[in-house]
């Protein structure tokens, strides 16, 4: 595989002011940023680090909701507004000192207010934002600036001349139905009134593992790297699967999907890789942009295989 047709799977803030991106070949990356440095993945070292990271959090928060690997919303209702900011700082010197990673960390009395202020901030800053300022700053919030609120929902806002949280509060419920939806009309409605989401929901019980990886023109699908990373994920948390899937997304956006149940549950590369092989074969029938394996049917490395008896008789 040539150099300029591997993918960029995340790009620093360095690089990103270059213009850099995800999912730019590697090419293209060094043709916006001659400076760039590339290095190799190194999943486990990411599993490791984010395994740290949220030993660290569970240390300030007795409720933690994982939004990804390195990022998670932490309840912190018991600590009293006026010591939020030496909390939220003692967070972020622990990570510093024990994990190594510089992280940035918001405060706020919804999820969206403390998702504001750390991205306001970023990278590596600290922000609270507390009631009392939150009182102003929220009706004066853009559409834009809602996080979890997705681009085709803005632009119809935005057609409508609703541009500001002070906006969504005077629309009549129904418009701002028919507008949006029902689902994200309710979480606007809520937004506007000050009482969306302040609940941080434990992770459950994990359910499923998945790889996804972007596929460069003319050159075949990494099954071998694709299950290596996935295996490696599943030995870090003491796991096997049992049912492996895969999904493909065509030019087009058209998808396809394959699923296999295995003999028995695994975390080993080679057996992954032997179930993975054939639905990617089938699959192949035309230009494949993006490709994911998921393993689901989890259960605890080492635990007991249930067997079937029969003697024949």
């Amino acid at each position: 595989m040539a150099a300029g047709d591997v993918v960029i799977a995340c790009a620093s803030y360095e690089a990103r002011e270059w213009g850099v991106r995800a999912g730019m070949t590697i090419g293209q990356a060094v043709a916006a940023c001659p400076r760039l440095r590339v290095v190799p993945l190194r999943p486990a070292a990411y599993d490791a680090a984010s395994a740290a990271l949220f030993a660290v959090f569970r240390r300030f928060a007795a409720r933690i909701e994982p939004g990804s690997m390195e990022e998670a919303f932490l309840d912190t209702r018991t600590t009293p507004w006026a010591t939020i900011d030496q909390l939220a700082a003692a967070v972020q010197r622990a990570v510093r000192q024990e994990v190594g990673l510089p992280v940035t960390v918001g405060a706020g009395r919804t999820k969206l207010m403390a998702k504001l202020a750390s991205r306001s901030v970023k990278p590596h800053g600290l922000r609270v934002i507390h009631p009392a300022e939150e009182r102003y700053l929220r009706p004066a919030l853009l559409v834009d600036e809602l996080w979890g609120v997705g681009e085709v929902t803005r632009e119809r806002l935005r057609q409508h001349s609703i541009r500001t949280v002070a906006d969504i509060g005077v629309v009549h419920p129904e418009h701002l139905r028919d507008i949006a939806g029902t689902q994200m009309a309710r979480r606007l409605a809520a937004i506007a009134a000050g009482t969306d989401d302040a609940t941080v929901r434990p992770e459950r019980p994990r359910r499923s593992f998945s790889v996804q990886r972007a596929v460069p023109r003319g050159t075949p699908v990494d099954v071998d790297g694709l299950v290596a990373e996935l295996a490696g994920r599943l030995r870090g948390a003491g796991l096997t699967g049992s049912v492996v899937s895969l999904s493909v997304l065509y030019a087009g956006n058209l998808e396809h999907h394959g699923r296999t149940r295995l003999g028995e549950p695994t975390d080993d590369p080679a057996v992954l890789a032997a179930a993975v092989g054939p639905l990617v074969d089938a699959a192949t029938a035309r230009r494949i942009e993006r490709v994911g394996v998921t393993v689901t049917g989890l259960q605890p490395a080492g635990a007991a295989v249930q067997l079937t008896l029969d003697t024949g008789y």
